[in-house]
């Protein structure tokens, strides 16, 4: 994880500035409006994040890097005490070269600290963050071990990448003080370029709690990138458009579980040897999510030679992340290599049709690959998902336009096509009329569907209205009688049946409470009450008549 403190420049000084993750890799119309709603809501969302991201602050006194002095350890004959530093072996370097990758060392660096802050009398502590067993000294009293550094790899127990030593006021001292540690990481699985994060001196508290400064921020985009993974899984299972959606689900499962192993250095301790399972499993995490996002693009607009894109996606961003040596950039490249193909396709396909929805497309893609490639280096977790969550929220907004886009043409298809049936039905009633079966005191009584205007619910009977006055009862109930009737018969009460043929209009009247009521007028000047809630589907079913 990595967060913004007040602190920790290499060079030894107090300042503000982004934490050591920067080396990570040291590691390291209505529908218009409402795309601009949601535009502006990412924005602001993003924005809020971004300014709780720089509200905690802790100072940091860091070790002076550029004058680290190492020694390999095999070459130190005395093990019970501290080495001279003055051994034919001994080098110095700079911080960001200390290596204990594979090996052993001891190192000697020199830190200087504030009077203001040994006045505030307040507890401190030294921090190392490395992928390392170690075993420090501060002014030569010893502060104890994380793990157990060795020679040799079977003596060696890995410690936690992340560690905290009290420091007794009785051995600080204002202006230059120095610590010695004894350094070794046989377990390695990856070689790091610079395995050692971070050394310096701060305010002693819960070493975890550094890296909890903005779970919060972490926790709700990994919150929404989750949901947007349930909410496009379930949609894949369920809808016609499985490829399409699953891709989403791909791409927001690869991103929020990216951002868990990111997380996971705040959410608990653990060895050094697991961190770099963590930094392998991000990286592919990483390229997953690219993919994804280049096989949208070949998905939502169609190439010829798409498998050749794909192919040399497949093939580049590999590559790219190989000869890469900062896991930071690596995380970048496994990103930005499938983003800039698809852009590629994107300029292709816009000097062809050109588009305002390639252009959009465009336009983000560009945007995204230029913050990437502008922070290449430095592309910690929260700069990585925060234009990762906004990349996502532009394409879940043009999802949810297409979707509204192709229910509203499936709702007119659907109108058009009930239009129709209607049609049909109506003629059909016309040229053959069905006959309703009536059982009435004693004798059956065939009825045509043509002679009925509309039938009423009469407690255990159904009232059944003909033409000329007539009127016959049915025994039963009026919903059994609907099943029997054609679907020229409309319910537009909770007791009133209507033949549509004898519709002569539907008028409406507001009641003094504002609410909507209405009715019907048939032959011979009959009223028939509509139900308020189905008023205006009632009204759609009599227009396309």
């Amino acid at each position: 994880m990595q967060y913004s403190m007040k602190g920790i420049d290499f060079s030894g000084k107090i300042f503000q500035r982004s934490f050591f993750f920067g080396q990570r890799s040291s590691e390291k119309g209505s529908n218009n409006r409402m795309n601009k709603a949601n535009y502006w809501l990412a924005v602001l969302i993003l924005g809020v994040i971004g300014h709780l991201h720089s509200l905690h602050a802790q100072e940091f006194i860091a070790v002076e890097k550029n004058s680290v002095i190492v020694c390999p350890a095999a070459e130190i004959k005395t093990q019970e005490q501290l080495p001279t530093f003055k051994e034919p072996a001994c080098q110095t370097t700079l911080l960001t070269n200390v290596d204990p990758q594979n090996k052993a060392i001891w190192l000697k660096a020199s830190i200087d600290l504030p009077q203001t802050l040994l006045n505030e009398r307040k507890p401190l502590g030294f921090y190392l963050f490395g992928k390392a067993a170690s075993e420090v000294f501060f002014n030569d009293t010893y502060l104890g071990t994380n793990g157990t550094p060795a020679i040799e790899p079977r003596d060696e127990i890995p410690g936690n990448m992340d560690v905290l030593f009290y420091l007794p006021q009785n051995i600080l001292k204002a202006g230059k003080n120095h610590v010695v540690i004894n350094l070794s990481a046989h377990q390695s699985l990856v070689t790091l370029r610079s395995p050692i994060n971070f050394m310096g001196v701060s305010q002693y508290t819960d070493v975890s709690a550094i890296f909890k400064k903005n779970i919060y921020i972490s926790l709700m985009l990994f919150g929404a990138l989750f949901l947007g993974a349930i909410y496009f899984l379930v949609l894949s299972l369920r809808s016609r458009s499985k490829q399409k959606y699953l891709l989403f689900f791909l791409m927001a499962a690869f991103s929020s579980t990216q951002l868990f192993a990111e997380m996971s250095r705040g959410l608990f301790g653990y060895a050094y040897p697991l961190h770099d399972i963590r930094l392998i499993v991000i990286v592919l995490l990483a390229t997953g999510f690219g993919l994804c996002l280049l096989l949208h693009i070949l998905v939502k607009f169609p190439q010829n030679n798409r498998h050749y894109w794909l192919l040399s996606a497949i093939v580049l961003t590999p590559i790219s992340v190989y000869l890469i040596e900062w896991f930071d950039s690596k995380t970048a490249a496994a990103t930005a290599v499938p983003s800039l193909i698809s852009i590629a396709i994107l300029i292709t396909q816009y000097i062809r049709q050109r588009t305002k929805e390639l252009l959009a497309y465009l336009i983000a893609f560009a945007v995204f690959v230029l913050v990437m490639v502008l922070n290449f280096n430095q592309f910690h977790d929260l700069m990585f998902y925060y234009i990762i969550t906004a990349m996502m929220f532009f394409l879940f907004i043009k999802q949810a336009n297409a979707l509204v886009k192709e229910q509203l043409k499936r709702k007119t298809e659907q109108e058009q096509v009930a239009k129709l049936q209607l049609k049909l039905d109506q003629n059909k009633q016309t040229q053959t009329p069905q006959k309703l079966k009536i059982s009435s005191a004693g004798k059956v009584e065939l009825i045509s569907t043509n002679d009925i205007l509309f039938c009423k619910a009469a407690g255990d009977y159904v009232e059944i209205h003909l033409n000329q006055q007539r009127q016959v009862l049915y025994s039963g109930s009026l919903k059994s009688l609907e099943s029997q009737l054609p679907s020229t018969f409309l319910k537009v009460h909770r007791s009133y049946l209507v033949n549509l043929d004898g519709v002569l209009a539907i008028k409406s009247v507001r009641a003094s409470s504002g609410s909507a009521s209405g009715f019907l007028v048939l032959n011979e000047n009959i009223e028939i009450p509509v139900s308020r809630r189905i008023l205006p589907m009632v009204k759609g079913v009599i227009e396309k008549i």
